[in-house]
């Protein structure tokens, strides 16, 4: 179990899998608070549009959340996007300065897998379905820190124990500020 705090970023296109991967994490680490860009996004707006304008307005609720679950001694696991370093970067931020470690998670699943999700009846918040993941597909860009990959085709365990044991490291690495 976690003993400190740390900041777990995940990243992925709608469909990856990455509310899957929080909620697993939530059960390994149950002292950690899991920030849902999607649940986020409903209570701002019944009717999401997923324009920039109304994701700026998610970021920084999820930014606000991440510092407020670091200051009450809970690792933070950000459930969104995450695709461009700037969404990134008030994650990061906010690790760099609680002095917590930083794992970055890029959560990833083949197009066709993705765009099967989406079409399927799911649990959650998530409104997104093909067309939003169309129009986001092709946005995402490298990390600037160490980043661990998942592929979740696959059987989670492996990287799920490998996130929980960088989780518990000493704090640094690449400074991506």
């Amino acid at each position: 179990m976690l003993t400190g705090t740390a900041v777990i970023l995940l990243s992925g296109v709608p469909g990856a899998g990455k509310t899957t991967v929080a909620r697993r994490l939530l059960e390994l680490l149950p002292v950690a608070a899991h920030i849902e860009s999607d649940a986020i996004r409903r209570s701002l707006s019944p009717s999401p549009d997923y324009t920039r304008r109304e994701s700026s307005r998610v970021f920084a609720v999820a930014g606000k959340m991440t510092r407020t679950a670091l200051a009450r001694g809970q690792a933070a696991i950000i459930d969104a996007t995450n695709l461009a370093a700037g969404d990134r970067a008030r994650f990061i931020r906010a690790a760099y300065s609680a002095g917590v470690p930083l794992v970055a998670v890029r959560v990833l699943a083949p197009d066709g897998v993705v765009r099967a999700r989406l079409r399927a009846p799911r649990d959650g918040y998530s409104q997104a379905g093909p067309a939003v993941f169309e129009e986001m597909r092709g946005r995402a860009r490298p990390f600037t820190v160490p980043v661990v990959a998942i592929d979740t085709r696959f059987p989670l365990e492996p990287s799920l124990a490998l996130i929980v044991e960088l989780s518990r490291a000493p704090a640094g690495g690449t400074d991506a500020r």
